[in-house]
């Protein structure tokens, strides 16, 4: 990495809009080295837990590789007996669909319909999408089925009023929270991004373009609010579907108006990869910008060499924590690649949701709940609750359901690769 610190970012307006006061102290490790001995080694049966994640198309690398952490959360959990006497049936599921060839939320609402209805199914790890997020929640909440995300960011799943698109209240038919998420949201990352664009870069005119989704649009709607208060200037702001190729209207446009930058509010499975070579095969020399849809292995598919030089925020590194060392370590030995941003955010989402059906079992004397509703709702209160010590660091949730953790790294096409070059821990002041 270029650099590997810690930076200090005033994050303003950020205490305004999430609060910060933990609920619930619970104590729990993750890491799959609990074990089941003691009051759980009576408990007889099955509970069964899922992920609903995009394993295939455009999204199958980066979601794939974030499935394959939560996978290995339940085998090792299974191995050292977590549950006692109990076992962990997974049952996964992927909401891309044929049509799109990327995650679609039509299928994710139809995945999550299937599965709260299974009784069995106390608690579910996804979705990796906030356009997906946005088509499940009101289905999980109705249903008073947990669901963890390692990965979404939008703000308008959790907190009323942040994104114009999104109604919140929507999300929680039944005014409760039953949605948790251990990233933080798309308010940081786009300060953290302004911050590097034009105080790092020294960028003064940028050129944005989003993919027309819920993530996208309001990561570029902040990053341009952010951006101009620092003195630069969004010298024109363009829309596009998710399925566009060709970039290259967009890109001599941006060369006339002097942009010295573009940024991309999207995913790479909607072209930001196409983006990055287009305007390199046009010697369009602007630096490219982005955030965590686009740190992704398909954005080099895509961009193949022309990728390097591209620099986007996502989700803190970490590949360098002693914390996720044995992870790391053991992911590649077993799927033989190395992880993606989300391995370890999944593995961990996943180690919490576990670690709160363990502490249930124990307070119901070692057995599986009788009452699937009863067993589902104190599955939640115990996540709500938690404070887990995983691979990520420590986790905690506000009233909201969003994590308390708001750093980000920032990374650069290198090599052909993404690679963290320092990690931001913006101050809530």
């Amino acid at each position: 990495m270029e650099r590997h610190h810690a930076r200090v970012v005033p994050v303003l307006g950020v205490i305004s809009l999430v609060a910060l006061a933990a609920c619930g102290t619970s104590t729990s490790s993750g890491g799959g080295g609990n074990t089941g001995s003691g009051p759980l080694d009576s408990c007889v049966g099955q509970v069964t837990v899922a992920s609903e994640l995009p394993t295939s198309g455009g999204d199958a690398a980066i979601g794939g590789g974030t499935e394959k952490g939560v996978k290995m959360a339940v085998d090792q959990a299974n191995a050292a007996k977590l549950l006692g006497g109990c076992t962990i049936n997974y049952i996964a599921k992927d909401d891309s669909s044929v049509a799109k060839g990327k995650h679609d939320p039509q299928q994710g609402a139809q995945n999550v319909t299937a599965l709260v209805a299974n009784q069995a199914v106390v608690g579910i790890i996804g979705p990796f999408n906030s356009s997906v997020a946005v088509a499940e929640l009101p289905i999980t909440n109705k249903a008073g089925v947990v669901q963890i995300s390692p990965s979404n960011t939008d703000p308008g799943l959790t907190i009323p009023g942040s994104d114009p698109d999104i109604d919140t209240a929507s999300l929680r038919p039944t005014g409760k929270t039953t949605y948790f998420r251990v990233i933080s949201n798309d308010v940081v990352q786009a300060e953290v991004m302004s911050e590097v664009a034009a105080k790092e870069l020294n960028l003064k005119k940028v050129y944005d373009i989003d993919d027309q989704e819920t993530y996208g649009k309001d990561l570029s709607n902040y990053f341009d609010k952010d951006f101009a208060k620092l003195g630069g200037t969004v010298v024109k702001r363009v829309s596009l579907p998710g399925d566009t190729k060709d970039f290259r209207p967009q890109i001599t446009e941006a060369q006339g108006l002097g942009a010295d930058s573009v940024f991309f509010g999207g995913v790479a499975s909607n072209g930001s990869g196409i983006l990055k070579k287009q305007m390199a095969d046009s010697g369009f020399n602007a630096q490219f910008l982005s955030g965590d849809g686009t740190v992704d292995p398909q954005f080099f598919v895509d961009a193949g060499a022309q990728g390097d030089g591209a620099q986007a925020s996502s989700a803190p590194d970490t590949t360098k924590l002693s914390s996720a060392h044995q992870f790391v370590t053991q992911y590649k030995q077993r799927y033989g690649q190395e992880v993606v941003a989300y391995s370890t955010y999944g593995y961990d989402c996943m180690n919490i949701l576990l670690q709160a059906i363990h502490d249930v079992l124990v307070a119901n004397g070692g057995k599986i709940p009788a009452d699937p509703t009863s067993f589902r709702t104190n599955v939640i209160a115990k996540v709500q609750g938690i404070d887990f010590k995983g691979t990520i660091g420590e986790t905690k949730f506000d009233a909201n359901g969003d994590t308390l953790n708001h750093d980000f790294s920032v990374y650069k096409g290198t090599g052909g690769k993404w690679v963290a070059r320092e990690t931001i821990s913006p101050s809530a002041s």
